[in-house]
């Protein structure tokens, strides 16, 4: 009758596990970290194929291979444990993966500072129309801090002439990203981390892959805008979405930063009751 003892902690460890597993996956997912656990699996079935035959020279073998098999884990998984690591140290990470703002975020959404989209809209356009290569990284609740004290602090208002100002060919501060946040540009010529992601497409240059890598360890959205075609993509969550239109652009930068009357924050209030509600079923 023992595993019948079902108890509420014992939920609670269940739906932990699934979700971590769940979390696991999706970070996993299309990389070839996937296919090395599945080879990792299969491996694991035949070793336990080989102890209920009882086969003793490939067990021997075997628990050789396991006893050092944590460290070449370490070894093979070096890339994907980094940027885990680096994700779970960033406070926004942490809040998005255990708050409970998460489970409604559908109802209290947070908003932001409105950015003057259509500014950003007409400068890429202008980028891409101009063959000008740009990189512009839009922060949600991610602190980058570290990222914008390695290029240039600024203040200044969102227009389109002062951002083809900055990434002019001849301009100081045209190598490298522009830091758009509370709907100001706060920082330019800022040093990006590259994607390790060798699914990367082959065919995308330095500018695109630093796009790619800081919205793999932050929760930006990164507007690229390529000077060999001529093309805007923007990355967000590891992936990106190439030859986009400005009206593309402007749609995902209202999806992800426009404030709208759906999209305020309630009151606590408010947000303890529907709590409250949510829980009584």
């Amino acid at each position: 009758m023992g595993f019948l003892d079902f108890g509420f902690v014992d939920l609670i460890d269940i739906l932990l596990s699934a979700y971590l597993l769940y979390i696991l996956y999706i970070k996993l997912k299309d990389t070839t970290a996937m296919n090395i656990l599945a080879g990792i699996l299969i491996v694991y079935v035949l070793w336990m194929v080989v102890k209920a035959l009882d086969m003793s020279l490939m067990n021997t073998i075997m628990d050789r291979i396991a006893s050092v098999g944590v460290l070449a884990l370490v070894i093979v998984f070096q890339q994907e444990i980094r940027k885990f690591l680096l994700e779970m140290g960033n406070t926004s990470t942490f809040k998005r993966l255990f708050s409970l703002e998460r489970i409604f975020q559908k109802v209290i959404k947070k908003s932001t500072e409105e950015l003057n989209i259509p500014e950003i809209v007409n400068a890429c356009t202008q980028f891409a129309k101009d063959y000008t290569g740009a990189l512009m990284v839009f922060p949600n609740q991610s602190d980058l801090t570290s990222i914008v004290t390695t290029g240039e602090k600024l203040d200044c208002a969102i227009t389109a002439r002062l951002l083809g100002s900055l990434f002019f060919k001849n301009s100081p501060l045209h190598d490298g990203a522009v830091i758009i946040e509370q709907g100001k540009i706060t920082a330019a010529k800022c040093i990006l981390p590259l994607t390790q992601n060798p699914n990367v497409p082959s065919n995308i240059g330095t500018r695109h892959r630093s796009a790619i890598g800081m919205s793999e360890v932050s929760d930006s959205l990164v507007v690229v805008v390529s000077e060999e075609r001529g093309e805007i993509s923007y990355c967000e969550y590891g992936s990106i979405c190439q030859d986009v239109t400005p009206a593309q652009l402007a749609d995902k930068l209202k999806e992800r930063f426009a404030v709208t009357e759906t999209r305020s924050v309630i009151s606590k209030r408010h947000f303890m009751a529907r709590v409250l509600n949510f829980l009584k079923g």
